[in-house]
């Protein structure tokens, strides 16, 4: 009698169709941490956002000074309301807001000095006082800017002419992204000064 030669079996794969339909993409949230990684690998323990936040709250305590002392430059696009503006060109800015525009010329020096501490080299800021510190006001500045530029392009989109669209476009030009990128950086300027509160300072022999 004569054998049968076996066959080679071939090979199967045991995942079958339904396996690779039900395979679910990557979920949202685990790209959204990529991404964050990915932005935190970036910054490092870099001083930039340090040195940027501290410069651009200098130059606006230098237009809140100049406004203090009587400058009228730039009013025509301040993000106020018309009548306000009016009232300060008139030399009839009330108490409040005189008080107002030197509060925020101190805070604006008060923020160089505190940006500029946060990037020398010797960490002696506490880390909880810069998180304190600094992320209500990152998040505000961002919602400052994020809200601003919605409610900018709803007024503009309205085909309205007149003090309020002028007063919208410059803000959408100009402040809302100066106060959005202003709060990144400030936020960033907290991320780096934690990171490098926290890298062990090497030894010196």
């Amino acid at each position: 009698m004569e054998r049968e030669t076996p066959q080679a079996v071939p090979n199967v794969d045991t995942h079958t169709q339904s396996d690779r339909v039900g395979a679910e993409p990557p979920s949202r949230a685990h790209a959204r941490s990529g991404t964050v990684a990915a932005i935190g690998a970036w910054l490092g323990t870099n001083t930039w956002p340090a040195y940027c936040a501290a410069a651009i709250t200098a130059a606006y305590g230098l237009l809140k000074a100049y406004w203090v002392f009587g400058g009228s430059a730039l009013w025509s696009i301040a993000p106020l309301p018309q009548e306000l503006i009016d009232k300060i060109r008139s030399g009839k800015a009330p108490t409040w807001f005189e008080i107002a525009d030197a509060v925020s010329l101190v805070l604006a020096v008060t923020g160089v000095m505190f940006a500029l501490a946060t990037a020398r080299p010797r960490r002696w800021l506490p880390v909880w006082l810069v998180r304190w510190s600094l992320w209500p006001l990152a998040t505000l500045m961002v919602l400052r800017g994020v809200l601003g530029m919605i409610g900018d392009v709803q007024q503009v989109a309205s085909g309205e002419s007149g003090p309020l669209t002028h007063q919208a476009l410059w803000d959408l030009t100009l402040w809302a992204p100066l106060f959005l990128i202003w709060g990144l950086l400030w936020a960033a300027a907290a991320v780096t000064y934690t990171r490098r509160a926290r890298t062990p300072r090497p030894r010196v022999t």
